[in-house]
């Protein structure tokens, strides 16, 4: 189990609960790099954009209703950070198709005056789409926004920072036995375990281990040589990889 905490401990525990033996390896850490006050004044914000829940762990100390944006809309990559948002205090939150090519398209679908939500009509002086980003991401959602020339801020609100193990401690606990199926949800993840599994890291080799992927522009992050061993969920969320985990048994 690549994933970051806390979504690595929820993931496990469902994975126990059906019959698997999780061992986890969260590969990357999230830190809160932005706060309310790195984002523009509420009057201009028409529409926020995340693409992981991890964009709003920067309303931990004040929510949404607090900060006067419980009523801007919110396009949210998906399901999780759907939900993200709505805990953070959002009232008006869009699930894009689980992917960032798919929220992409949603935004690039929509005018700059309809981001707003369903009082768009009182609230005309809002025009300004903020994407909240992470470091490091895909230019997906940038590159949409400017393609329609839709007034967009970047605030870069969360960091994910590399987590190290000794390779001993990879070899000797994490990696022994061999684990049968790697769940990998981003991009980052799939480099990573790229990274690792290079024979000048001294690292078990992970030639019988199968790869379950989030969707296919994670798949596409790992070399030719594991393609074959490689699973993409149906659908891009954590359902469906379970799913597909299941079919392999």
């Amino acid at each position: 189990m690549t994933r970051p905490q806390p979504g690595a401990a929820r993931t496990a525990a469902r994975l126990s609960r059906l019959g698997h033996d999780a061992v986890l390896m969260p590969l990357f850490e999230a830190t809160v790099t932005a706060g309310i006050d790195d984002l523009p004044p509420v009057t201009e914000i028409s529409g926020l954009v995340a693409t992981s829940a991890r964009a709003f762990d920067m309303f931990e100390d004040m929510n949404a209703i607090a900060a006067g944006l419980a009523d801007v809309r919110v396009h949210a990559v998906g399901a999780a950070t759907a939900q993200a948002a709505r805990d953070a205090g959002f009232e008006h939150v869009h699930e894009g198709g689980g992917t960032a090519q798919a929220l992409a398209q949603a935004l690039a679908g929509d005018h700059a005056g309809s981001l707003t939500g369903p009082r768009a009509s009182n609230r005309s002086g809002r025009t300004r789409l903020v994407y909240l980003a992470g470091v490091p991401r895909t230019p997906v959602i940038e590159a949409a926004v400017k393609a329609q020339n839709i007034n967009c801020t970047v605030v870069e609100c969360y960091k994910m920072r590399e987590i190290s193990y000794s390779t001993d401690i990879l070899n000797s606990v994490i990696l022994s036995p061999v684990p049968d199926v790697i769940l990998l949800y981003s991009a980052n993840a799939a480099r990573r375990i790229q990274a690792l599994a290079e024979p000048k890291n001294a690292v078990k080799s992970l030639k019988s281990s199968r790869f379950l992927c989030l969707s296919a522009s994670i798949a596409a992050e790992l070399p030719q040589d594991l393609r074959s061993r490689v699973i993409v969920a149906r659908r891009p969320d954590e359902d469906s990889l379970l799913t597909s985990l299941a079919e392999l048994d």
